[in-house]
């Protein structure tokens, strides 16, 4: 489901309806299919919003950086914990202003400092793919030869924040996203 039809925007309802007749356990009615999870415990959909935990007011932090846990951040948190637990990438995709950094950047924030580093770099149209390699290798540590890994045996989880920015070439390519392949 999230695989084909989370990139979707003017055929998210047809999708809906296909993801709706394949399904054996059947997808409560009511919103989209995107709406519902399936839980093994139950064998049945579970709707997000019995996940969202509840918004606790005693915030300390700049306003700016105040997130209010909803069925679309929660469903957020679920992806990232799931591909971080199996050593995934995970790319989010979205317009302008959909809070795809605000997410990440509160993700950042559970993270277990001890156990997990995790780094950011913004792109620009400057950004190569020479500067991509610093911050990389700036992260990192050598380990033997040419293996590099996070310092103290931790796992790195890297944010790379609007990749579409890096000025295009004379042959069509950006070459820090050349780098990233």
């Amino acid at each position: 489901m999230w695989a084909f039809g989370a990139t979707l925007s003017e055929d998210r309802i047809a999708f809906n309806g296909q993801m709706r007749s394949m399904c054996k356990v059947k997808i409560p009615e009511g919103g989209m299919c995107f709406d519902y999870f399936f839980s093994p415990a139950a064998l049945e959909y579970c709707p997000w919003s019995d996940k969202v935990e509840p918004f606790e007011g005693d915030f300390d932090g700049l306003f700016q950086n105040l997130v209010v846990p909803t069925a679309e951040t929660t469903r957020q948190f679920y992806l990232l914990n799931v591909h971080k637990s199996i050593d995934k990438a995970i790319m989010f995709i979205g317009t302008a202003g959909t809070g795809k950094t605000t997410i990440i950047a509160d993700y950042f924030n559970t993270l277990d400092p001890d156990r997990c580093m995790n780094a950011t770099m913004n792109f620009n149209s400057y950004t190569d793919s020479k500067a991509l390699q610093t911050v990389l290798q700036g992260n990192v540590d050598k380990r033997s030869g040419k293996i590099l890994g996070p310092a103290g045996g931790r796992h790195l989880v890297f944010f790379m924040d609007d990749l579409n920015m890096p000025t295009v070439d004379t042959y069509g390519t950006q070459s820090p996203l050349c780098l990233i392949r």
